[in-house]
């Protein structure tokens, strides 16, 4: 019996894989990268229990950033390093060796992703610093990503209660440990944090600590 070749299987099959290979691309051209601070991720089901997580954050801060040494190097106590509050900085074993004045503006785009513009001036020289980054939410995981004119800084994010979202990031080559509790207030928010630097002993407590009060702009201000 003769049986006829298929006329159509040679181009179905052309089409299938033309149609994998769109398909693959417009799924790579959807794909954004943790540090992409211009194009907002496509929302997953798993952000969704993160909706409006920055939104209280809105509107136009102004305060303080200080940043304090400790006199004398002790041991490391991580019951003291993951229960801040002002107490610590506070502390006589702590100076302050540095401040800047600083303006930050958030504006969220969507539920899941929120623009910041932060401009620190550092008081003794007068120098002006402008960066730019986002707080996001991206498969499922909350991120702050802020590019500075030397270097870009990311952090992930885990809620502490319904008012305070912990920071933190681990890099190494060059060493960057850092732990930032953040609390926002309708009209104030706060930051207690410190980090380990390149050269830094972690089994030592951190040789920085940092403290932060905003208190909310009004619009026009």
């Amino acid at each position: 019996m003769f049986i006829s070749k298929n006329p159509f299987s040679n181009s179905g099959i052309k089409w299938g894989a033309l149609l994998f290979l769109v398909a693959f691309n417009w799924q790579c051209a959807r794909t954004v990268q943790v540090d992409d601070i211009e194009n907002i991720p496509v929302p997953t089901p798993a952000d969704e229990a993160f909706a409006n997580v920055y939104s209280s954050l809105d509107g136009h801060w102004k305060g303080q950033f200080f940043i304090f040494q400790p006199k004398a190097v002790e041991a490391r106590n991580d019951e003291i390093l993951y229960n801040l509050d002002r107490s610590i900085v506070q502390s006589s074993k702590l100076a302050m060796v540095n401040s800047l004045v600083v303006d930050q503006f958030y504006e969220s785009e969507s539920p899941y992703f929120q623009k910041v513009k932060i401009i620190d001036v550092y008081p003794e020289t007068g120098e002006k610093v402008e960066s730019l980054g986002v707080n996001k939410v991206q498969d499922g995981k909350m991120w702050c990503v802020v590019r500075k004119p030397d270097e870009t800084i990311i952090h992930k994010g885990s809620m502490a209660g319904s008012n305070t979202i912990i920071w933190q990031r681990t890099e190494e080559n060059p060493q960057r440990v850092e732990y930032f509790q953040e609390t926002v207030l309708p009209n104030s928010y706060e930051i207690i944090g410190w980090g380990y630097y390149e050269g830094d002993d972690l089994s030592k407590m951190p040789r920085n600590w940092f403290y932060a009060q905003y208190q909310r702009s009004a619009e026009g201000q």
